[in-house]
Parts: structure tokens; sequence; C-alpha cells
């Protein structure tokens, strides 16, 4: 078949149009005539299923008149019940107390988790909305619970597994309080050897009764057993500076060593101990404020970074109603529309976090001119309102107060000036010195440091205000100083010293380590470096210190080590990868290390983001677990599988004999006061 004409003349139809050509000639020009035999087969065929159709109405018809009487007896059970409880209560003084409870308990269903008809076909309905079809398997919360924890623990146990096979591990543990609940997290921190990486695991989320030394060294100790870990391998532990974890007496460390006669190492969060000397220099610089924590009118720099972020974007700090229905919005769009100017939101200052006053000091300083404009204008509306809140325009005109006070505005600026941020543990030892070093000079020329703010002052302020200022700037520098050498100066001595080995500074630091600890003679002529190094090593060595991550002791029982290590001190190319068993240390010992808390920290704010209190503490542990890791697929099924075994042996054990009465009690107790 051709195309009689348009463009396509004379060509083949496509088979789409032949096929429909022949089915339109076969059902007209050829179209089947019925003959009577066939219909009367067709006729028969009909009748039958008519009688089908009829038949599975009338049962419809049957199953709709049951749920009808279901329904109606279900209203009468209902009013029934209601009646059977107000007769009960009115006949209650002619029946003994037993027999009224039994009754009563007789009216009311015993299996509390038991559903409806409705509810089964609401959840249905819902489901298949969804997803479109129908489910396949029902999922529950006890599905999902039993899920988290099985998935959690199974990667748990395979991490664990990696932190056995390490040479050494550290931990990182801290606490939080929610309400009544003290959240205990424990991390562990360890060379990786199956990926070749450092790796950090949170294995423990703990409610624990007392948040000091005593509990927080037990649970440690418990927790490790359980795990299955050896204990001997625990070289240190990365927690923050408060006195139960820090003191050199009694403290969670000092308890852990003395228990298990081990010689672990604690490194204080470097980001805290930051805080806590920038804070020491403020409270010496600036004065200590009456309220520690909360807003007060004393010039200050932290009442006016508070006074500032809480004019702009304090008013859904609480519940209480918006002073003129003003918000940080109405504000925002002030300031647009006086002078054009835009900002983004202020930064809470929190004196327990120093990172964040910094950044509202530099947010400060930044609008400074804008929020002088805008005050003068926005007071002179606020007092031509009779109906301005009388604290609400107080607090304009002290910010204005401020905004033109010199001295206030110098000591805002002498915040900013801070010290360099924190490093990885192998290059902390000569950042630590270095800092050190900075903060030394500081003390002995402390005025051309401020010198900018030292000069603005100079010309804004009375003789007797810069000297006050000027004594106050040296007293803090002193202050910092004292707390940078309290917190930090251990890192250059032993054992934190040997993190060196790991830096730049490997080899000059190896080759005093050969000379002093192994007492061979130097290799070579010693540099300025090496010198400095191995006086270092001395004073150590003399003040009884000789914690060195067992290196000593591997370089004396491992020959091959020993020579590898002489070889690395006097190479021309000292990179740690061509020393096998040197850099082996390196990673098992040093690059692992943590020194801030600030993972834990964010730990907590998951926490908060993926329970909620009604959660059981298990689930809560799981779900932290999760979300704090990637989870591999790798043998996943049959793990669960495993998982599952042993959870379904465990609890067909037989139990034991349930202890109870005074004494147990009073051990309770005693346990909890003590």
């Amino acid at each position: 078949m051709r195309y009689p004409k348009g463009p396509n003349k004379g060509k083949i139809y496509s088979p789409y149009l032949q096929k429909k050509a022949y089915e339109s000639i076969t059902q007209s020009l050829y179209k089947h005539q019925p003959t009577y035999k066939s219909l009367q087969e067709s006729n028969t065929k009909l009748k039958a299923d008519f009688k089908k159709l009829h038949r599975q109405n009338q049962t419809l018809i049957r199953k709709t008149q049951s749920l009808g009487v279901q329904n109606r007896h279900l209203r009468n059970q209902k009013s029934s019940h209601i009646s059977q409880i107000r007769s009960l209560v009115r006949c209650s003084h002619q029946i003994s107390d037993a027999t009224f409870q039994k009754k009563i308990k007789s009216i009311f269903e015993v299996n509390k988790r038991s559903y409806t008809s409705n509810t089964v076909w609401l959840a249905t309905s819902i489901s298949q909305f969804l997803i479109g079809e129908p489910p396949q398997n029902w999922i529950s919360i006890s599905t999902l619970r039993t899920w988290h924890q099985n998935v959690s623990e199974l990667h748990v146990n395979a991490q664990i597994c990696q932190v056995a096979n390490a040479s050494v591990f550290g931990i990182m543990v801290d606490e939080s309080t929610r309400g009544e609940t003290k959240n205990f997290v424990m991390c562990y921190q360890f060379w990786d050897q199956k990926n070749q990486t450092p790796a950090v695991v949170i294995t423990r989320l703990q409610d624990i009764q007392k948040c000091n030394a005593e509990t927080v060294c037990d649970t440690v100790i418990e927790n490790i057993k359980q795990d299955g870990l050896d204990l001997t391998k625990c070289a240190l532990w990365t927690t923050d500076n408060t006195a139960y974890m820090s003191g050199d007496k009694g403290s969670a460390i000092t308890l852990f060593n003395k228990k298990t006669g081990l010689k672990s190492l604690r490194i204080g969060c470097g980001l805290h101990i930051i805080q806590i000397v920038l804070n020491h220099f403020e409270l010496a610089a600036f004065g200590k404020l009456s309220n520690g924590t909360g807003f007060s009118k004393k010039s200050h720099p932290y009442n006016l970074l508070y006074l500032a972020w809480n004019l702009h974007d304090g008013y859904n700090a609480s519940d209480k109603d918006k002073p003129l229905n003003v918000n940080s919005q109405i504000i925002k769009n002030l300031y647009d529309g006086l002078l054009g100017f835009h900002y983004n939101q202020y930064q809470l200052p929190l004196r327990s976090r120093w990172d964040y006053e910094l950044q509202t000091a530099k947010q400060y300083l930044n609008r400074h001119a804008a929020h002088i404009e805008f005050t003068n204008w926005f007071i002179e509306k606020l007092e031509n309102r009779k109906t301005t809140p009388k604290t609400y325009l107080e607090n304009w005109r002290l910010f204005k107060t401020w905004l033109v006070d010199p001295k206030l505005n110098i000591q805002v600026k002498c915040l900013l000036i801070t010290l360099p941020p924190g490093r990885r543990a192998h290059e902390m030892p000569d950042k630590v010195f270095e800092w050190h070093e900075f903060l030394k000079n500081l003390t002995n020329n402390f005025d051309m440091f401020f010198s900018d703010q030292l000069t603005e002052a100079a010309d804004s302020l009375s003789s007797k205000e810069f000297e006050i200022l000027f004594n106050d700037l040296e007293y803090g520098i002193i202050e910092a100083l004292k707390h940078f050498e309290k917190w930090l100066l251990q890192w250059l001595h032993l054992p934190l010293a040997v993190c060196r080995l790991g830096g730049n500074n490997a080899q000059p630091f190896a080759s005093s380590f050969y000379h002093v600890i192994l007492q061979k003679p130097w290799i070579s002529l010693p540099s300025d470096l090496e010198l400095r190094f191995a006086q270092d090593l001395e004073g150590d060595i003399n003040n009884g210190i000789t914690n060195d991550f067992g290196l000593r002791e591997l370089l004396l029982h491992n020959n091959d080590f020993l020579e590898e290590f002489k070889r690395f001190c006097s190479c021309d190319d000292p990179k740690l990868y061509k020393f096998p068993n040197l850099y082996d240390f390196v990673k098992n010992h040093i690059y692992f290390i943590v020194i801030h808390q600030q993972q834990v920290e964010g730990l907590f704010n998951k926490l908060d983001l993926k329970t909620h209190p009604n959660m059981s503490p298990a689930v809560k542990q799981s779900k932290l677990r999760l979300s704090s890791d990637k989870i591999t697929k790798e043998n996943l099924n049959d793990g669960l599988k495993d998982i599952r075994k042993q959870r379904t042996k465990s609890r067909r054990t037989p139990l034991q004999e349930v202890q109870f009465g005074p004494n147990i009690a009073s051990t309770l107790l005693k346990q909890i006061l003590d």
C-alpha cells in the first residue's frame, strides 16, 4: 500500500497505518454475521454472569447488615458500660471493695494496646494514600526502635573491633544536663588501621547519678571493660577543664590511673583553654561583672554588646509581650528606611563561649556609626509617644550613652585582638611555643600591641582615665599569660612533646630524643633548635617526667626500629613515610589525638535535635550513634541476623531470683548519697 497523493505520494504506508486499515476493513466490509446458535450461547453466558453477580450482591448486603448490627451493638455496649459503672457506684456500699474493683476492671478492656477496626482502617488508608500502594509489611514503633538499636549496635561493634586492633586509644568524655537527666557521652579516639585514618566513635550515652570524679572514673572503667577492650591501651583522655576533670588531686583521670595502675594523660580542650585565658584577660583588664551570666547596667564591654543584641535581635528571647509590638524585622526595616543600612542578625554574646562574644564585638564595631545616627532619631520618636514603655526607652537611652563612651568602645576594640587558632596534636608543641613567646614579649611591649587603642584613648580620655586603662591592660596581659602557662605549657614537656615527631620539626626533636633519652652521643653537631629540645627533655627527666608514649621501650627492644630511628636523625630527606616503623608509631600514638571537644559538644546539639524526652535511653543512644557517623552497608543483613539471634537468646535466659527489701534499698540510697 502506497500514499496516493501528498508530499509522501508513492511511498509505502507505515506499518501502523497498514494495521489500522486492515482492522477497518475486517470490521466493516467483512464483519462476522451472528447465527441463531451463537446468540443462544451468548445469552446463556450472560445469564450465568448475572446469577454470579446477584450472589455477590446478596453477600455484600448480608455483610452490610452484619456491620450495622455490630455498630448498634457497640453503641449499646458503650451506653451499657456507663450504666453499669453508675450502677456499681450506687451499690458500692453494699459490696466489698475487692468485689467492686473486680467488677470495674471486668468492664474495661484488659489489653490497652488493642486497636479498633476504625483505627486500623484509618492507618491503612493513610499509608496507602501516601505511598500509592497497599503496604507489604507494617512498620510499628517497636520495629523502628529495634531497627535503630540493631543497626547502631552492629556499627559500634565493628568500630570497637578497630579500637581493639589499635596499638593505643584515647577517650573523650563530656556531660550536659537536660532537666533532671545528666547525659554522659563517651567516645573512643584511635587510628583506624582498616581505613588508615584517625577516627572518633561514640559508644555510650548514659544518665549518670552524679557529675563528679568518682562517678565518671567508675563509668569509664566499666564501659571499657564491657566493650572488651584492654584497659592498658587507654593512653589519654580529652576533656574540658572543669575541676573534677582537671584537678591535680582527686580528678577523674587521677582516680582512673590510681585504680588501674596506668599513666594515662589528660589533654584539656584547646578551645576551652583559650576561652579561659581570654576571659581572665577581660576580667583583669575591664573588671568583674556583678552578675556573671546576665545583663547589668554597669559600664562593661559585655553589657554593651548584650544590650546591642537585645535591642536589635533579642525580642524573641522571652514570652513577654514585645514593647510597642516592635520586633527584630521592624528594627531592620527602620534602619533600611532611615539610612539604607542593611545588617544581619546579631550574635547573642555568651560569656561561656568566647567566640560568640568576639563575633558580637565585630558586628558592633562595623555598625557603630549607623547605631549612633539611628539611636538619636529613634529615641526622639519614642519620647514623642506617650505609650512607650519606660524600661524600653531607658534601655535605648543607655545604649546611646554607651555608644559615645570612648573608654568603653576602646575596650571593645581591645577584645578583638586574639591569639591564633589551635592546631592538630602534631603541630601543637611548636604552636604553643610560638604563642608563649608571643605572650611573653607582649607583657613587655603591650603598649605597642595596643598602640592604636591607646592613641585613641589619649585623644578622648582624661589623664587619670588613661592611666587606669593603661594599667588595666597590662594587668590583663599578665593574667592571660599566667593562665596560658597553667593550661597549655604541658605541650612543651613529655609526653606531649613527643608529638613533634609528626610535625615540621620531627628530625631535630628525634635527634635530641636520641641523645637525651637514649643517652647516645650526638650523631652530628647539634643546632640551636636541637639544643633547646635537649634542654627541655633534660628538664623533664630531672623533674621525674619519663612518660614518652612508650617510644623509649620500643627503641630499646626493637633493633630494626632503633637503626631506622638513627637513620632518620641524620638523613637529608626526613619524610616520615620512608621510615615505616617510625611512621607507624606516629600514626598510632600521635595523629589520632583530638585537641578540642568541639565534636563532643556538637553531640549534645544532635541529642536535642534527634531525640525527645519520652524516648528510652537505649533509643536515644542508638539515634545519637547513627547521626554521628556514616553507616556502611557491608554485611548489614548478616550482622543484623546475628544481633537478633543474640537478643532472642538473651530473652530466653531464665530470670534470676529478684532481690528486694530494706537492705537492697539502703545500699542503693547509700550509693546515691555518697
